[in-house]
């Protein structure tokens, strides 16, 4: 699991490039069946092997205006396929939905064994939706908010998608929209603790790791280590380091 959560969040962390240098790190990787997409804000690519198809999408630009009103129209509303998803986040999925789905029905898919949805920040809640929308066999996200209901989570667990969510220490993002409005979060927890560590942890062991993370960054005069902690280059860093080590 972990070498291809390494692999997502390299890609995870790539598609924040431009799109020439995208495509001359995918090329230069051997990957010739790459597809971009970008409508109003949202942006994907696709990437076709012979025994993989990966969707990426790109996550959370703080000066891009359509970014933020994705993420701040909080209203649930029902969701194509499975429960009450984030109005905002749904939107923004539809926005390159029609034409992602257009070109994955041209590949052959004859050899392909699994289909991986990915994405940091606002793109982990898109490549959670579109894993919901096509049944996707795997998804990997970094930092993503929470995106449905508990009929959500419950009808994502019914069609038995696996989906590791990976969450940095005191990563503010994972923590929105707030379990009040409804909101839960769906997949594996793959926590990464103070020290780079991913472990399983109850919820009395992460609130005491997360005050070592905000002590420490206070020590260094970082006072918002939760914006911090929600770097996609945090991410790639740690998983790799990980995932090197074992």
């Amino acid at each position: 699991m972990l070498k291809t959560a390494t692999r997502m969040a390299f890609l995870s962390k790539l598609i924040y490039e431009d799109y020439e240098t995208i495509n001359t790190k995918l090329l230069g990787m051997g990957f010739k069946d790459w597809f971009w997409f970008d409508k109003d804000g949202t942006q994907a690519f696709i990437i076709k092997t012979e025994k993989e198809v990966v969707i990426c999408f790109r996550g959370t630009e703080p000066d891009q205006l359509t970014d933020v009103l994705s993420d701040l129209k909080a209203w649930p509303k029902r969701s194509r396929e499975k429960g009450l998803v984030h109005f905002g986040f749904a939107q923004a999925l539809d926005r390159v939905y029609d034409k992602m789905m257009e070109q994955i029905q041209r590949f052959d898919m004859s050899k392909v064994e699994k289909v991986i949805c990915t994405g940091h920040s606002l793109g982990g809640a898109l490549a959670t939706l579109m894993a919901s929308r096509i049944d996707a066999e795997e998804a990997y996200t970094f930092g993503s908010p929470r995106v449905g209901s508990r009929s959500f989570v419950k009808e994502m667990k019914a069609d038995k998608i696996k989906l590791y969510r990976f969450v940095n220490n005191n990563d503010i993002v994972t923590k929105v929209p707030l379990a009040l409005m409804g909101y839960r979060h769906y997949g594996e927890l793959c926590y990464i603790n103070h020290y780079g560590n991913i472990r399983k942890m109850t919820p009395w062991q992460r609130i005491k790791d997360q005050w070592r993370g905000r002590f420490r960054a206070w020590q260094k005069r970082e006072w918002f280590d939760g914006a911090r902690d929600h770097s996609m280059d945090l991410y790639f860093k740690k998983i790799k380091n990980v995932s090197l080590q074992s």
